[in-house]
C-alpha cells in the first residue's frame, strides 16, 4: 500500500532540488508525489486561490498539511525509499498521539488493525502560483494567516507533482549532557534507547504531558558518526513518552505483537555496527538535538534462547543450543518493585554463562520479605552481542494485581467515559491476562501504567515502563 503525498523548502531551493528528483526515491533525493495519499480532507480550503500581482515576485503561502513518512523525512534522512506504513495488529492507540496519521475509520472497518501512514499538522510553505496545483494533490493543506512559521518544509509543484525539501529546523536547544542507555531484546524492539536529561529537562518521561518534547512529537531522527540518518515512526519507534526510542532490524514481532508489520527495515538495519552520536526530536514548531559521545549498536543474537521457572520461582533454566561464541557471557536475574526513579531493583543472580542448557538457583532470600507482584527479569550480556533480554513468565501474584487494577479502572471509566487512554489500557490488560504465557515484564509494565491512570494524582519523575506510549 505505497502511499505518497508532498512537501519541501523555498522556491529557490526547490528549483535546484527538482533537477535531481526522480520517480523512484534514491539516496538523498527529495520526495516527488502527484497523488493524494491522505484520507483527511482539509477544512477551510475553499478560499480563493492566491495569485501574485503583475510585476511582483511570487509570494509564499503558509499552512499545515498531512504528509506520509516519506514526504515528512524528505531531505532530512539518508534515504526515504523504504518508507511505507507501520501496520498495527490492534484497534487501539490510534488517537494516542495527536500528530500521528492513520487510516483508522472505526472498529468495524479496522477490525484487523490499521496503518500508521505519516504525520499530521506539518508546517508547509508553497508558492502562491503553485497553491491551486498543490491543493489538487494534497487537499489536507490548510492555509494559515499567521505568516512564516519558525519551522517548515517547502513544496514546489513540478509537472503536476509535488517535491518536498529538507526541513527548515528551528533548533530550540542542543543538549550535550544527557545520558543514553541502550537496551536490547526488550518488549518493544530489537533495540531501545532510553535518554535521561541532564541539567535541562525537555523529554517527557511521565504520564504528564507538560514537557517540551511530548505526545505532540512528529518525528525522530537517529544519526551516526558515519553520517547515516534514519527516521523513526510512531508506535514502531516513537512513543507518548519520547525519552524511549525503539527500533527493529528483524521482521519479527514476537516481542511486540501489537505491530503486524514493521516498516523501513532496510534503513533501520544499517544502524547495526554504527556509533549513534545524535538524536533529533521533531516537534511541530521546534527541534531538539541531543548529542552523545557514541552509542555502539552491537549486532543482535539470532539464535533461540528460552527460559523456564518452577512454581516456587527459586531457580531459572536457560535453554539454548550453545553459547560458545559469547565472549565473557554473563547471566543476570533481577526482581523489580515500582517504576521510574522510585523503583527498587534486587539482583537475584549474576553469574558467568554456562554453555548449553543449565539451571541456575536464585537467591530468593533477598526478597523473602519484599512486596509480592514484582517483575522478574533476566538478561545475557557479552562482548559479542547486544544484551539479550530473556522473557520470564509472569507470577500469579502479578496476574492477580493486574486483574484488580482492571476492575478499578473499569469503575473509573464509568465516571470518565471519554478517557480513551484508560479504555485502551483496560483492553490491553484483558488481552494480556488471556494469554497462556504472559511475560513478567509485560504485566509489570501494565501494572505501572494502570496504577498511574487510576490514581488521583500523576506520578512524578521518570518512568522506566513503556505502555504509556
Amino acid at each position: 500500500m505505497k502511499k505518497k503525498v508532498i512537501l519541501a523548502q523555498s522556491l529557490a531551493v526547490m528549483l535546484a532540488l527538482t533537477a535531481c528528483a526522480a520517480p523512484e526515491q534514491s539516496e538523498g533525493a527529495p520526495v516527488v508525489s502527484g497523488s493524494v495519499s491522505n484520507s483527511e480532507k482539509a477544512s477551510g480550503s475553499s478560499e480563493s486561490t492566491p495569485t501574485p500581482s503583475a510585476g511582483q515576485s511570487d509570494e509564499m503561502v503558509y499552512g499545515t498539511a498531512s504528509l506520509t513518512y516519506q514526504e515528512f523525512f524528505s531531505g532530512d534522512v539518508t534515504s526515504t525509499g523504504s518508507f511505507d506504513a507501520v501496520s498495527s495488529a490492534t484497534t487501539s492507540k490510534y488517537e494516542i498521539m495527536p500528530n500521528m496519521l492513520t487510516d483508522f475509520k472505526d472498529p468495524e472497518s479496522n477490525a484487523g488493525g490499521y496503518h500508521i501512514t505519516g504525520v499530521k499538522n506539518v508546517n508547509v510553505a508553497v508558492a502562491a502560483s503553485d497553491y491551486e496545483a498543490y491543493m489538487a494533490v494534497n487537499p489536507t493543506f490548510v492555509r494559515s494567516e499567521n505568516g512564516e512559521p519558525v519551522q517548515y518544509k517547502t513544496v514546489l509543484m513540478e509537472d503536476g507533482k509535488a517535491v518536498y525539501s529538507e526541513t527548515k529546523f528551528n533548533v530550540a536547544d542542543t543538549v550535550t549532557d544527557a545520558k543514553a542507555e541502550l537496551i536490547t531484546g526488550g518488549n518493544w524492539g530489537d533495540y531501545q534507547i532510553n535518554v535521561t536529561d541532564g541539567a535541562k529537562t525537555h523529554l517527557r518521561n511521565t504520564r504528564e504531558d507538560e514537557f517540551d518534547i511530548n505526545s505532540q512529537i512528529q518525528g525522530i531522527i537517529l544519526e551516526t558518526d558515519s553520517g547515516l540518518k534514519v527516521g523513526m515512526e510512531h508506535l514502531q519507534s516513537i512513543w507518548v513518552q519520547p525519552y524511549e526510542v525503539s527500533f527493529n532490524v528483524l521482521d519479527d514481532n514476537s516481542h511486540n505483537t501489537h505491530i503486524a508489520e514493521y516498516d523501513n527495515l532496510p534503513e533501520l538495519s544499517k544502524l547495526v555496527g554504527e556509533d549513534l552520536t545524535k538524536i533529533t526530536y521533531i516537534m511541530p514548531d521546534s527541534a531538539y538535538v541531543y548529542e552523545f559521545d557514541g552509542i555502539y549498536i552491537k549486532p543482535i543474537y539470532k539464535g533461540e534462547i528460552s527460559a523456564s521457572v518452577p512454581e516456587s520461582y527459586d531457580a531459572v533454566t536457560i535453554s539454548t543450543n550453545q553459547f560458545d561464541d559469547f565472549e565473557n557471557g554473563m547471566l543476570t536475574v533481577t526482581y523489580t518493585l515500582g517504576s521510574g526513579r522510585s523503583r527498587e531493583v534486587t539482583t537475584l543472580l549474576e553469574t558467568p554463562l554456562t554453555n548449553g542448557t543449565d539451571t541456575y538457583g536464585l537467591n530468593t532470600a533477598e526478597i523473602a520479605s519484599a512486596q509480592k507482584g514484582g517483575v522478574y527479569s533476566a538478561f545475557i550480556s557479552s562482548e559479542s552481542y547486544a544484551n539479550i533480554t530473556v522473557a520470564l513468565p509472569a507470577t500469579e501474584d502479578q496476574k492477580a494485581a493486574l486483574q484488580e487494577l482492571v476492575t478499578t479502572a473499569q469503575q473509573k471509566l464509568t465516571q470518565d467515559a471519554a478517557n480513551r487512554s484508560l479504555e485502551e489500557h483496560i483492553q490491553e490488560a484483558e488481552e494480556l491476562l488471556g494469554k497462556d504465557e504472559a511475560a513478567s515484564a509485560e504485566i509489570g509494565s501494565l501494572i505501572a501504567e494502570l496504577t498511574q491512570l487510576t490514581s488521583d494524582g500523576e506520578e512524578k519523575g521518570g518512568s522506566g515502563e513503556k505502555k504509556a506510549h
